[in-house]
């Protein structure tokens, strides 16, 4: 599945025919492990995307935010630029549960390992701070989406839109100009803790020494 959406197959007209025939396998075999192709391509989209998380310097949490910024969104934009056809095409052909994962765990960064966690949850309002780092999150997602499938080169780009990126969640977290600048300058680091692995369907589990890579 991922070598196809690689390859710029039109998700529009993906079915299970056309996989259990490029993977060399019966229909039993991919209802064993997946409900459908929305399914398949959460899997793949979400192993992809986890060992991307994983790639995200050490370094890059906890420390100033224009580090932060530039190890964690200079990572992860690079791989979407450079894989920008299997994203696209992951995201037309199953958007809710693909850009949640995404937004999971941008949320999660933003409040247990960049500097900003502290000030998101300092604001005062009826609204949570989980809730906040979300929404900031969910815009910055939809964003990069809409960067991906307008850009020519989005390689090229790739430098431009970090700094536009760190830019507006730091404009829109509510964040003082006080803050702000000490945030840029120098911040103690919070307690780093593990990100989340994205959430997986229980109705679409897949066993440990299964890979949906090999339904390519």
């Amino acid at each position: 599945m991922t070598a196809m959406l690689d390859e710029g197959t039109d998700p529009a007209g993906l079915n299970v025919t056309d996989v259990v025939q490029r993977a060399g396998v019966s229909r039993p075999t991919f209802y064993k492990y997946f409900r459908d192709v929305p399914a398949l391509v959460w899997e793949a989209a979400l192993r992809r995307m986890q060992a991307t998380f994983d790639r995200v310097p050490q370094a890059a949490l906890g420390e100033t935010w224009t580090v932060f910024a530039r190890g964690t969104f200079l990572t992860l934009l690079t791989d979407l630029a450079e894989h920008r056809s299997f994203y696209l095409s992951a995201l037309a052909i199953n958007p809710a549960e693909v850009a949640a994962d995404f937004i999971r765990y941008l949320a999660h960064r933003l409040l247990t390992s960049s500097p900003l966690g502290p000030i998101i949850h300092r604001r005062k309002g009826p609204d949570t701070a989980q809730q906040r780092a979300q929404f900031l999150a969910a815009g910055s997602v939809w964003l990069v989406q809409h960067w991906l499938v307008t850009s020519t080169d989005p390689l090229q780009e790739v430098e431009d839109m970090v700094d536009r990126l760190s830019a507006l969640l730091l404009s829109s977290s509510g964040a003082t100009e006080q803050e702000i600048a000490a945030v840029r300058a120098a911040a103690p680091a919070p307690p780093v803790t593990p990100a989340p692995s994205p959430a997986r369907a229980p109705a679409s589990p897949t066993p440990a020494d299964h890979d949906p890579e090999d339904l390519d």
